[in-house]
């Protein structure tokens, strides 16, 4: 087998061919590479506690509903669910914000808002809890929860 490379600005061409075999027949395939590069500014707030005092000043005090994500490196979920959670936000253009907690660097934190469970989320809005959900969720049900917490 014959493998041959062109490279255009925004075209790769690949021609595979078997040499003097009637049933493999050349084959040429073109294909298009486009890359996007990402320059949107990011349409909201978010912010890892640090603190309780933090936590006060930031989420219980804040003029707009704040969206908390509790929780820990180790949690597979909760990468999963993070990015999720930011993309969602970020479509509301900072009718809502975004904390983050992690639970084994804020342990009273998740303590008075019984975390037992990873991940967490918990909607606040005017300093007292909304709502909230535990796991990994699908996005409409995130949206569904983002848009409750804001109107």
């Amino acid at each position: 087998m014959t493998t041959s490379r062109r490279e255009n600005k925004n075209v790769k061409s690949i021609y595979f061919a078997k040499a003097h075999h009637p049933h493999y027949p050349a084959v040429n395939i073109n294909y298009n590479i486009q890359r996007h590069v990402a320059t949107a500014e990011k349409k909201f707030e978010c912010f890892n506690i640090q603190d309780a005092k933090d936590f006060q000043t930031r989420v219980i005090e804040s003029p707009v509903p704040v969206i908390v994500d509790f929780h820990a490196t180790w949690c597979g979920p909760c990468k999963l669910l993070g990015p999720r959670l930011e993309a969602i936000i970020s479509n509301k253009e900072g009718q809502v914000s975004l904390a983050k907690v992690d639970v084994d660097e804020n342990v009273e934190i998740a303590m008075e808002y019984l975390v037992e469970s990873l991940p967490t989320v918990i909607g606040f809005k005017n300093g007292r809890k909304i709502n909230k959900f535990i796991g990994l969720q699908e996005d409409d049900a995130i949206d569904s929860f983002v848009e409750k917490l804001i109107h």
